[in-house]
């Protein structure tokens, strides 16, 4: 309450306790001086206001509506651009990670794209949690939720919805029509379904223009490693045709060979532009051990270990542990006290140490399945969520 308020009450008071003893025209005078104090102050403030609010409506219908307009449009346009290029799924995840937003963050994603490849598996298969649309509705409502309050107390209403219609009508000049949504998961989904909706999760960097040879020469260079020898296939002649292998096999396959493709150049034959493949294949099996299992049994857990055959089935099911522990070590225990502290040190090192998206799940895969944080969690599950949550296999 103002400091008016206060007097304009306190004089009321007066009018009712002091009528008897002093007659009320006289304090009736001195109550209405306050009253109308009181009434010009009101006024003023309300003319300050209505001067604010017509000001910042001006703004909203000059300036901030018609951006915001512009802004989508723009968005729009790069992610259909997108779409044409390289697929639905892709563009989502670029939309998600704000890469349609304009020319310049455009930019951004082509140069990323020319320094990598698109793992075009994991885009195939994932689910995403929202979709253009999705995204586009919720920015909507709070735009709205935000400036329609305004416009409202200007006696506008509507105006400021930036709906299909809205877009269309100001900017398309054609018929409403929404973004495709085959690439948003349907129905109801558990939250810990969804893919990742980060670019980087869904490239690998092109960093070797050393000439590897065909798939089939560099399946059989590896095929004597991590036993890879169990997908062989053989043609109707018994010559090698290739390896088959599936699931955190195949990925492991597809980390070896990130590793080899990283690695190449410094193992090129003589005179030529070719890799010694059975030279680059012995060192990326280090490459990979020692910053995968290497790294994990040095640096972070104690008594880490490949689980038993016997460990490794449950329920008559090939169960995902393949590696146990019995706790971390005291050195990193030491530098990450806290469950937040291991994870984010854990996950840090994926994103900021390993370059390719097989290389980082192999490494989660490779940690071990027993080791759990205080709340029960495995942190083996809490690393594949962390790049992909349909990487945790149902239950």
């Amino acid at each position: 309450m103002g400091i008016l308020d206060r007097l304009a009450k306190g004089a009321e008071s007066i009018v009712e306790g002091a009528a008897d003893v002093a007659g009320s025209r006289a304090v009736t005078g001195i109550t209405t001086g306050l009253l109308s104090a009181k009434i010009k102050n009101s006024e003023a403030n309300d003319a300050l206001k209505a001067n604010v609010l017509a000001r910042v409506g001006d703004t909203l219908l000059s300036e901030t509506i018609p951006n915001a307009i512009e802004a989508e449009k723009i968005r729009r346009t790069n992610y259909s651009t997108l779409e044409s290029n390289y697929g639905t799924n892709f563009a989502n995840v670029a939309d998600a990670s704000q890469f349609t937003l304009n020319d310049d963050t455009m930019k951004q994603l082509e140069e990323l794209l020319k320094e990598n490849k698109l793992d075009e598996e994991a885009l195939k298969n994932a689910k995403f949690e929202t979709d253009f649309n999705t995204r586009y509705q919720t920015r909507t409502q709070t735009f709205e939720e935000k400036y329609n309050p305004i416009l409202k107390k200007l006696g506008i209403d509507n105006i400021g919805a930036l709906g299909y219609n809205t877009v269309e009508s100001l900017v398309g000049n054609k018929q409403p029509m929404q973004m495709k949504t085959e690439d948003m998961a349907k129905g109801p989904v558990p939250s810990d379904a969804f893919s990742s909706m980060q670019v980087r999760d869904y490239l690998d960097p092109l960093v070797s223009t050393t000439d590897l040879g065909t798939p089939n020469q560099v399946d059989q260079a590896i095929a004597g490693y991590r036993g890879f020898n169990q997908g062989i296939i053989r043609d109707a002649s018994g010559q090698f045709a290739g390896i088959e292998l599936f699931g955190e096999k195949a990925n492991e396959r597809n980390a070896f060979k990130a590793v080899m493709t990283r690695i190449a150049s410094n193992y090129k034959i003589k005179g030529t532009e070719k890799a010694d493949l059975t030279a680059t294949a012995l060192a990326a099996n280090k490459v990979l051990f020692d910053q995968t299992q290497g790294y994990i049994g040095d640096q972070v857990l104690d008594g880490y270990k490949a689980a038993t055959f016997k460990e490794k089935i449950q329920g008559k099911n090939f169960d995902i542990n393949r590696y146990n522990a019995t706790q971390f070590s005291e050195s990193f225990n030491a530098a990450n006290p806290t469950d937040n502290d291991k994870i984010d040190t854990l996950v840090s090192y994926m994103f900021d140490d390993l370059q390719t998206r097989s290389e980082r799940i192999h490494f989660a895969q490779s940690f071990a399945a027993n080791i759990k944080d205080s709340a029960g969690n495995s942190y083996r599950n809490l690393l594949l969520i962390a790049l992909d949550p349909t990487l945790i296999p149902a239950k």
